[in-house]
């Protein structure tokens, strides 16, 4: 009997110690994964959906603080994926008027580039008009872009952009939420 107790211990011990390797919180990326995701991109929290009002709020309020801290300290925060430019599904972007990417939290391998030609699913030069819109006061409009929330799937998109100085632009966008 006490031979009986003793395996009976080690057989629970042993399994303990197998069970705890069973709960790994980070499993190996599958395939279905994006690219963002396996390099570590984070996604923005869906939590709750802007409406065009909170979009050109949040938009301006990025605008004042790139007009205080400067263009340096307001890229670093615009481009810090946990920072207080990252709200929900709202993120801000920043272009040079050349249409180099100057911040695109969810992207970072894009900053730097230019993409000032690129355009969406339906042949709009997207950046362009970001740039024309922005120089003619902002405004609200719509492109076609990758969700970074939802597997960079591509949706129809509301954004608002404007000037900050002669330089470069920023804004912010909704999307839809149905998949183009």
């Amino acid at each position: 009997m006490r031979a009986y107790n003793i395996l009976l211990v080690i057989t629970l011990v042993l399994m303990a110690i197998l069970g705890a390797g069973c709960t790994d919180t980070n499993p190996e990326p599958s395939q279905n994964q994006s690219e963002a995701s396996l390099t570590g991109t984070l996604s923005p929290d869906l939590s709750s959906t802007a409406s065009p009002e909170e979009l050109i709020a949040f938009v301006e309020n990025a605008y004042e603080y790139a007009n205080v801290q400067g263009q340096e300290a307001a890229l670093r925060e615009f481009n810090n994926q946990t920072g207080q430019f990252v709200d929900g599904e709202l993120y801000i972007f920043a272009y040079d008027i050349d249409g180099t990417t100057l911040a695109l939290p969810f992207q970072p391998e894009i900053i730097g580039t230019d993409r000032w030609n690129i355009t969406d699913a339906n042949g709009t030069a997207y950046i362009q008009e970001m740039a024309a819109t922005a120089q003619s006061n902002g405004s609200l409009f719509r492109y076609l872009y990758v969700d970074p929330a939802d597997n960079f799937t591509v949706k129809q998109k509301l954004s608002y952009v404007m000037m900050v100085d002669d330089e470069w632009f920023l804004g912010a966008g909704i999307y839809d939420s149905q998949a183009v």
